[in-house]
């Protein structure tokens, strides 16, 4: 096993860095199984935690409004929450969508309850000939330590037993029908009962219906809503979700400019391993180290990890050791926490400069999707991709709630709160002009959950006892990765600049270009699938090369078409390092200086290269002796070829070869150009240099 459930939730609940508040995603209809996973985690609360929200969730298609919870699993479930153990903390249920049968206990057990518009709750589904005095009791005993008034608890279990409605001078009370004389007894009566639910119906109870009767404290339309109605930021809870297997943790990478082709290679990975059967994944961890890129394929990513994971089976992390900026940050939000590494930063200036119509569009993806299936406010993940947006910190008094609510908003998203006039705004934490940026272990630590010094110590956080299995990462990315550094880009085009000095002293060999045209296929193919490098930087590099030979074979000389030539190679091999082509911030204006610094480094590297290569020649070639020298010359005396003819084997550029009879010499025109296979006449010998013209 790769990771432990229950370690896991232990780990995170009892670190002392932890929230107070969590969220519990339990899936219905309950079984034994799943409620004893909810009561081992219900155990390992910190002392300090304040509220839990337990949220039930109507998700198998197979039960109608989760129907079919085990009696006894409900029941050892709410007794927990009820326990004097757990007197300390304040359980709210949320009750999303319509819930029936025994799951209805685990709502009575807690202090308050939320439901939301269109939802119902009520015990209807259940074999009502099979209820016991047991059953009876277990509602009863539930609603006691509730104060829920024990005529409800016994109507929403049983359809023949009636609920009335009585006003006394001590309010109004539900009731049964036998206890009408009982209470006239003890309080009078205003007027005679009311049916409010009448014997042989469900007890099914709308939201409105459950709140005029006192059994929810609040109706909401979303989580977040019900979360910010108790004081509470939805950044602020831990969502913790109620598994009940054990299973494995997945780590995927995003690193590099985010692209199309990278960030669906990253979610086809994530689907195999999930979907997979044998490895019952219910961990990821998406590690981060990215200056963002495209905004689409970020927002796309992100849709994807808050709208096709399932948070109660797959719970997701994003680890972030030095960067994820602009829209990175957005794919890093998408996730149930953060952990940043010392200094790491996310969000700020990041690889590209997004257009007025790419901002709107994420605004809109942001607001209606991503950011309430995340439980996030939307205004964070857009100050991370918009620098007009200002984000204010926002509190409010507590009202019912044990300590005031502290948020982070713009002003746009602060006025669509229906209580907006009860908070009030504090300082500026985003001013307008420059995106939201936090970096780990300084200033506000909002939206962060923990910090890492490195993956190690975001294991032992996470209780990932093993390395958790490395998801679309082999040897040959490792390799890629390496290569795609600066230090190395420096260090291949380095080697393509002497491959072509070389071949440019030795004509004719072809090992030098050989070398250059693999070394700059390689760097234009990393760059490629880095994402910084295109069929613009391709075709500019291949115009530059294309002016240079111009100049050379066509119209020898150093003008326009070499100066432009040499121009357009260096500007190609800048742009394939970058993703823009003029700086428009503090990031870009740094990735120049780095794009600038890998061609000023290979330049360097190329200049050291060629003095030690050209004494490495003289050295070898140099005679040893006098008698070598005299051989050396009586033996190169090439004084007999003077006014001889012939043709030249190869290209002179000035230097080549040429056939003068039957034998091949190294040869050199007086400045001029000469074809292959030219008659030329030898007109000058000076030791070993035999200067010929054109016939």
């Amino acid at each position: 096993m790769r990771t432990i459930l229950a370690f896991i939730v232990s780990i995170i609940l009892c670190s002392p860095a932890i929230a107070q508040d969590v969220l519990l995603d339990i899936d219905l209809p309950l079984t034994a199984k799943s409620a004893h996973a909810a009561v081992r985690t219900l155990e390992r609360l910190d002392n300090n935690t304040e509220t839990v929200f337990v949220q039930l969730n109507v998700r198998s298609n197979e039960e109608i409004f989760g129907r079919g919870s085990n009696f006894g699993a409900a029941y050892e479930l709410a007794s927990l929450l009820t326990s004097e153990r757990f007197s300390h903390i304040r359980f709210v249920a949320f009750v999303p969508q319509t819930i029936q049968g025994h799951a209805v206990l685990v709502a009575l057990a807690c202090n308050e309850r939320i439901m939301a518009t269109h939802a119902e709750i009520g015990a209807a589904g259940i074999d009502e000939t099979r209820i016991t005095d047991t059953h009876r009791q277990a509602y009863r005993e539930i609603a006691g330590r509730r104060n829920i008034p024990t005529a409800l608890a016994d109507k929403l279990l049983d359809s023949q037993a009636a609920l009335l409605q009585a006003e006394t001078e001590l309010g109004l009370r539900l009731i049964a029908p036998a206890d009408v004389e009982t209470l006239r007894q003890t309080e009078t009566f205003a007027a005679e009962p009311e049916i409010i639910i009448p014997a042989g119906q469900h007890g099914i109870l709308t939201s409105e219906r459950a709140r005029q009767i006192g059994l929810i404290d609040r109706i909401a339309e979303d989580r977040i809503a019900a979360v910010r109605a108790f004081g509470l930021a939805p950044d602020s809870l831990r969502v913790i979700p109620i598994l009940n297997e054990l299973g494995h943790a997945v780590r995927v990478n995003l690193t590099g400019v985010i692209s199309q082709d990278r960030v669906g290679a990253v979610m086809r990975s994530i689907r195999n391993h999930i979907d997979s059967p044998t490895n019952n994944v219910n961990f990821l961890c998406l590690y981060i180290d990215s200056p963002g890129g495209n905004l689409d394929a970020s927002l796309m990513l992100a849709s994807f990890l808050v709208s096709e994971i399932d948070s109660t089976k797959v719970r997701t992390v994003a680890y972030i050791p030095y960067h994820a900026r602009a829209d990175a940050a957005i794919v890093a939000i998408a996730c149930d926490e953060i952990v940043l590494g010392p200094g790491a930063i996310l969000g700020g200036d990041g690889a590209r400069v997004f257009t007025a119509n790419q901002i709107a569009d994420a605004h809109r993806m942001i607001r209606e999707s991503i950011a309430q299936r995340a439980m996030r406010s939307w205004s964070l993940p857009m100050a991370f991709v918009d620098p007009d947006i200002e984000i204010f910190r926002v509190v409010k008094e507590a009202d019912g709630a044990r300590r005031p609510a502290t948020d982070f908003l713009s002003d746009e998203e602060l006025a669509e709160f229906p209580d907006h006039a009860q908070w009030r705004r504090l300082e500026i934490v985003k001013p307008r002009g420059e995106l939201l940026q936090i970096i780990g272990g300084r200033g506000e630590q909002f939206l962060v959950d923990r910090t890492a010094n490195d993956f190690a110590e975001f294991k032992m956080l996470y209780g990932l006892e093993q390395e958790p299995l490395l998801a679309d990462l082999t040897w040959a990315d490792h390799v890629i990765h390496f290569l795609q550094s600066p230090g190395m880009s420096a260090i291949i085009l380095m080697i393509v600049f002497f491959a072509l000095m070389i071949e440019s002293s030795t004509p004719g060999i072809g090992i030098g270009l050989f070398v250059a045209i693999v070394g700059v296929s390689l760097f234009f193919w990393l760059q490629f699938l880095g994402g910084t490098a295109g069929w613009l930087e391709l075709m500019l590099f291949v115009a530059g090369v294309a002016c240079v030979l111009f100049e050379i074979f066509v119209l020898p000389g150093f003008g326009i078409f070499g100066l432009g030539g040499i121009a357009l190679i260096l500007s190609s091999l800048v742009m394939a390092s970058q993703t823009f082509i003029i700086p428009q911030n503090s990031y870009q204006v740094l990735q120049f200086r780095n794009s600038l610094l890998i061609l000023a480094v290979s330049g360097v590297g190329v200049f050291c290269l060629g003095i030690i290569f050209s004494r490495m020649l003289e050295t070898a070639n140099k005679p040893k002796d006098i008698v070598a020298i005299q051989e050396t010359e009586r033996l190169a005396n090439y004084d007999a070829l003077l006014g001889q003819r012939g043709v030249t084997a190869t290209l002179l550029v000035p230097a080549g070869k040429a056939r003068i009879g039957n034998e091949l010499y190294d040869v050199v025109s007086g400045g001029d150009l000469i074809e292959r296979e030219h008659p030329i006449e030898v007109v000058q010998v000076v030791g070993y240099k035999i200067v010929v013209k054109k016939v």
